[in-house]
């Protein structure tokens, strides 16, 4: 990620990273003094357990791994797998009841932004929709936070393998969140890493060293979540040297300066891997803008249908030649089945039918005439 070279800029000076997460160890060697823990926001007195915040701890260290000289302020709103509650209390990560004044995420958001947190940094989200969804909750407290300059940092998710769901993922997925996947040692996507046009950018997420809570020294770990953190602390550095960046600058800085930024956007990497060195050097050159940007009102031609260059109003996309021939030759057995079980059933009744109906002459009891039997 070109960090080194970076700090000669900046290594983070004067800021606060808000670690929202499963909580931290401010103890650990690896944070070296530079970690405070905020409030619990599950509401929940563990931080004395051997198990509290082992993921919250792996992350502080990779933002002050990018950014030296940072601080970070730990927010618990999950849990760690050692939880003895893990299982148990899924619903302590987030209320689904929008009329609940719990909202752990949202409320850790708006702590930190209030706290003066230049960089909020979520390496959590799901692919579970039914766990981790929409709520207008933390979206509120995500442009609260952006409202007062925060930069606002989530994974894109770890689902995307052939055997998992690559749902839409949250809080990656919301307006003003700069959403983060993970790559491999040699700057590809790795293959877990989520696959959405709301990626960014990607950064190393295979075989990253991080403190470890057990050891008071360092493992190696995976993940988006992992590349968040890195992303959170090269964020913290042009905030640090630009702090009066707008939240969407520093990530047009980001996004301009990653690997194929000049080959485009795509779902897969975003705009590519980050540089650190170079978003340094592009945060140099821009001019502060505010945080949030008024709506106005379009002078230009119609800009839904047909407009001054003549473009239609509907673009149909191609057909997918590949599929429409699978799914002719997946269907012709199911027809062919269908078509079977309908013959049968119909040629059934007609031989139910022909079986039960009466004869239509007198009843034959032996050979011969019958003459009708009298009285004696």
């Amino acid at each position: 990620m070109s960090v080194p070279g970076a700090w000669s800029a900046s290594q983070g000076d004067g800021v606060t990273v808000a670690v929202v997460d499963s909580g931290i160890r401010t103890d650990h060697k690896v944070l070296a003094g530079r970690a405070t823990e905020g409030p619990d926001l599950l509401n929940e007195t563990d931080q004395g357990e051997s198990w509290y915040g082992a993921h919250g701890t792996a992350m502080a260290s990779h933002v002050l791994d990018v950014a030296p000289k940072a601080k970070v302020l730990g927010l618990r709103v999950i849990r760690d797998e050692d939880d003895p509650d893990y299982e148990e209390k899924p619903d302590a990560v987030r209320k689904p009841d929008e009329d609940s004044p719990q909202h752990p995420i949202a409320n850790a958001i708006v702590y930190a932004a209030d706290s003066g947190a230049a960089v909020i940094s979520l390496s959590l989200g799901t692919a579970d929709s039914s766990f981790f969804k929409y709520s207008s909750a933390e979206a509120t407290a995500i442009t609260y936070a952006i409202s007062k300059g925060a930069v606002v940092v989530a994974a894109a998710g770890n689902e995307a393998e052939e055997d998992e769901s690559n749902q839409i993922s949250y809080p990656a997925n919301y307006a003003g969140v700069i959403a983060v996947g993970a790559s491999t040692k040699a700057g590809k996507r790795a293959d877990f890493s989520q696959v959405h046009s709301y990626v960014d950018i990607v950064a190393p997420g295979q075989d990253v060293m991080a403190a470890d809570f057990k050891t008071d020294g360092r493992k190696r770990t995976q993940g988006t979540s992992s590349a968040t953190a890195l992303v959170a602390g090269v964020a913290a550095l042009i905030t640090s040297a630009h702090p009066d960046l707008a939240p969407w600058q520093v990530e047009q800085a980001l996004q301009r300066t990653a690997s194929h930024y000049d080959q485009g956007h795509d779902a897969w990497t975003g705009y590519g891997r980050v540089d650190a060195a170079a978003a340094l050097e592009a945060a140099a050159g821009m001019k502060p803008e505010p945080p949030l940007l008024s709506a106005v009102k379009h002078q230009g031609p119609a800009h839904l249908g047909p407009g001054d260059d003549g473009t239609p109003m509907v673009v149909n996309q191609p057909v997918e030649t590949e599929m429409v021939v699978w799914g002719g030759i997946i269907a012709i057995p199911g027809l062919a089945a269908i078509l079977i079980g309908m013959l049968l059933f119909f040629t059934g009744r007609r031989a139910s039918r022909s079986s039960t109906t009466p004869p239509s002459g007198p009843p034959a009891f032996g050979p011969g005439p019958h003459p009708r039997a009298t009285p004696s």
